[in-house]
């Protein structure tokens, strides 16, 4: 093999490598998205705040939740797709994000799960 086409081919390798790095989030994380998500389909108060930090369990109210639920849970409860795009570091968080595509909604979402001591320190719907 000639030195381009090993250098190449070590090049090809570690780029590679790279950018799969945050192609799927660890399946703790994924477990935790996805019962968030369920817990706005059901409009479960206690199921959201399970593993939150206490900053962010004082920070949203059991009735600004009902209506967050209100407004979205008809876009989880007919089925939903999720794709991770990834994970970035933000002021001692691990921010993940992933792209949902309801079957009920003509609008995709982003969503950002904020990850801070193994505990969810911010969820936001965009």
């Amino acid at each position: 093999m000639n030195r381009f086409a090993f250098t190449a081919l070590i090049l090809f390798s570690v780029f590679s490598s790279l950018l799969l790095a945050d192609t799927k989030a660890k399946p703790s994380i994924e477990v935790l998205f996805h019962s968030q998500i369920g817990a706005i389909a059901s409009n479960d108060y206690q199921q959201f705040l399970e593993h939150t930090d206490s900053n962010f369990r004082k920070a949203i109210s059991a009735e600004q939740f009902e209506t967050l639920s209100r407004s979205l849970s008809s876009r989880f409860k007919g089925g939903y797709q999720s794709e991770y795009l990834g994970v970035l570091n933000q002021e001692g968080f691990k921010v993940h994000l992933w792209k949902v595509v309801s079957s009920s909604s003509e609008s995709d979402s982003l969503i950002k799960m904020a990850m801070g001591q193994n505990q969810i320190a911010g969820f936001w719907i965009e």
